[in-house]
């Protein structure tokens, strides 16, 4: 129960809609693993493969906000048992003793594991989920049966348009009662707005028109591969490891660049990323309208209701993928002959390291591993996957110390 005030005091209210039917939540997995040590065990080889089937899956069900789900003193929606889904995976660890002699040893340690995550069905006849952050202009992830869960959901852009009469002969935005918009610069379509894929319609013809069943999957958050690299070097007293870690195949919807990129801010003053002065800039010319700049991806400065910055499309999803010197450490044992004789001191040791090193990405943003999104109004039933709005960089971390037994 919730507190809340009344015209006659302090008031009570359901945090959420009850649900008597709900059930405990049931997984199963079969595992199979195979351990092989070659060489004396110099080498060592685990494999690890899963299968996890989980029914009766608890998740919030999103309700509308008609039902008092939105908004002062509103309820909760209800815990059900959402569907089921499935999980299949697999992990290789490779252990190997490279060199081993009197004074030198190098030891590497190899881990990569993948999984792969199907919905498999709903226990309701949408079947489909939607994760929308309204606070990120309507961000939506979505879930169906078949695929993995939280997929970026957007449309497609396919450039801008250069002419007048390249937007006449194209599928263009509509309006609130589905014509058209109009060719108009301030009201409608014009030369340097963006070019919306048309990609459904009835039986899934296109329809000539741009609107919300248009709208696909454009990003899927979940890496193909994580790996992780570690080797370890001991020579005489001195010892030194290195760590590195990956993943490879997952999308990051750079928001944040997109955000920054809006020519539209310059009137609110703010940072804007470089690009965005590159924005077209339609002319006329012979009494046609042309763009002064037809090279730019960026789309006019216009308030209109023409989508241009208004739609979440794949323009900002980027590949996530980076291998990253995560960490450095050495250390040097002194030796026991220092101390022999000595009740006081056992022995010491001296380390130094560095964390997070350096990171090879193409992602352009501050840091590829973004989680999940925290920030406003997030909660575990709402949390973006894979999308970035400035969460602060991992930085390098410096670390000396002395460590001496008594």
């Amino acid at each position: 129960m919730l507190t809340g005030a009344t015209p006659t005091g302090t008031g009570f209210l359901p945090g959420r809609y009850k649900n008597p039917g709900i059930q405990w939540e049931e997984t199963k997995t079969n595992n199979f693993g195979v351990n092989l040590g070659l060489f004396n065990n110099r080498v060592n080889f685990e494999f690890d493969y899963y299968i996890k089937n989980t029914d009766n899956l608890l998740l919030e069900n999103p309700l509308p906000w008609y039902m008092g789900t939105n908004g002062t003193g509103a309820v909760g929606s209800p815990q059900v048992n959402i569907g089921s889904l499935q999980n299949k995976g697999w992990g290789l660890t490779v252990n190997t003793i490279n060199i081993n002699n009197k004074n030198f040893k190098w030891e590497s340690n190899l881990n990569l594991s993948a999984f792969k995550t199907k919905i498999k069905k709903f226990n309701s006849d949408a079947a489909l989920i939607d994760r929308t952050s309204w606070w990120l202009n309507d961000w939506t992830q979505r879930s169906v049966v078949g695929q993995a869960p939280w997929l970026f959901r957007g449309y497609i852009e396919e450039g801008l348009f250069t002419s007048i009469d390249e937007i006449e002969k194209s599928p263009v935005p509509v309006d609130n009662n589905g014509d058209r918009l109009p060719v108009d610069e301030a009201n409608g379509l014009w030369v340097g707005d963006v070019k919306f894929k048309d990609i459904s319609g009835p039986a899934g013809v296109p329809d000539g028109i741009i609107d919300v069943n248009d709208r696909t999957f454009i990003g899927n958050p979940w890496p193909k591969l994580f790996a992780g690299f570690t080797n370890s070097f001991t020579y005489k007293e001195f010892s030194l490891s290195i760590l590195i870690t990956s993943t490879y195949g997952n999308d990051i919807y750079n928001y944040l660049a997109r955000t920054n990129s809006n020519p539209n801010n310059i009137n609110l003053s703010r940072n804007l990323l470089i690009g965005a002065m590159q924005y077209a800039r339609p002319n006329t010319e012979d009494g046609q309208a042309i763009l002064d700049n037809p090279e730019t991806t960026v789309p006019r400065i216009s308030y209109g209701p023409n989508g241009n910055y208004a739609n979440i499309t794949n323009k900002w999803v980027e590949d996530g993928s980076f291998i990253r010197i995560k960490n450095i450490s050495l250390s040097y044992s002194f030796p026991q002959d220092l101390f022999s004789g000595k009740t006081l001191v056992k022995d010491a040791r001296m380390s130094v390291g560095i964390q997070n090193v350096a990171t090879i990405t193409g992602y352009k943003g501050f840091d590829p591993e973004v989680g999940a999104y925290v920030g406003r109004d997030a909660s575990a039933s709402n949390q973006a996957i894979g999308l970035d709005y400035g969460r602060y960089p991992l930085t390098p971390i410096y670390t000396f110390s002395v460590g001496i037994n008594f």
